[in-house]
Formats: C-alpha cells, sequence, structure tokens
C-alpha cells in the first residue's frame, strides 16, 4: 500500500511578516510551513490541528510507558512520574 505524501504549504519569513493574515487565514485550512534562508524555521497550525496533536503525543506517551512498565524498563511509579513531569 502507498501513502500519498501531503505537501504542505510554505512561505517565506518576510511574507508571513507582510501579509500575516492571510497566512493566518491559510493555517485555518492547513498548516503552513514558514522558511527562512531556505531553512524551515516554523510551522504554523490551527488550535483544533495542535490539540489533535497533542492528545495524539498524550496517548503515544502513555502506550510507551505501558510498554516499559510491562518490559521492566521502569516501574509504574517510575512511568506515572515521568508522564506527569512532561
Amino acid at each position: 500500500m502507498t501513502v500519498g505524501m501531503n505537501i504542505m504549504k510554505t512561505i517565506t519569513s518576510s511574507d508571513a511578516r507582510r501579509d500575516f493574515s492571510s497566512m493566518l487565514s491559510s493555517v485555518a485550512i492547513e498548516p503552513v510551513s514558514i522558511s527562512k534562508q531556505n531553512k524551515e524555521v516554523a510551522v504554523m497550525l490551527s488550535p483544533v490541528r495542535y490539540k489533535e496533536l497533542k492528545k495524539l503525543e498524550d496517548f503515544l506517551y502513555g502506550k510507551a510507558a505501558e510498554l516499559a512498565i510491562q518490559e521492566g524498563f521502569a516501574s509504574k511509579k517510575e512511568a506515572d512520574y515521568l508522564l506527569h513531569s512532561l
């Protein structure tokens, strides 16, 4: 199975500064990559997408902690401490 690659819209930092309002409108639709001197320096995304990614990250950290406990790499107490310190 081949998964298609979704190409993110990219703008320069100068364009982002010059037309910030337009960039914010674009971010509501899709993440926008910001480049400076041909290097990606930031990605802007909507609050909804950010919250989705944070939930996914929290879920994955939880699963990693469960696996660490199952495999004997960490106690439940250690895993809980690490997760709560994030």
